[in-house]
């Protein structure tokens, strides 16, 4: 059965909020990089990194409630 809310085939809004989400992390990196220890680099593969173990961990969660 397809998704009401995924009109162009994928889910649009995840897609911008997504977007915006990466968007305003390198923004971050860019802005305030200099004031960590680590190189801009290893900040992006942190960053990264996060949002990989956060998206995997969300959607672990709704397949294991049933809502996916």
């Amino acid at each position: 059965m397809a998704d009401p809310g995924a009109r162009f085939g994928f889910d649009f809004v995840t897609t911008l909020v997504g977007s915006g989400r990466t968007l305003l992390l390198t923004a971050g990196i860019v802005r305030y990089g200099d004031r960590f220890q680590f190189t801009t680099t290893e900040l992006y593969a942190f960053g990264g990194g996060g949002l990989l173990v956060v998206g995997l961990l969300f959607g672990l969660v709704l397949v294991a409630t049933g809502s996916k």
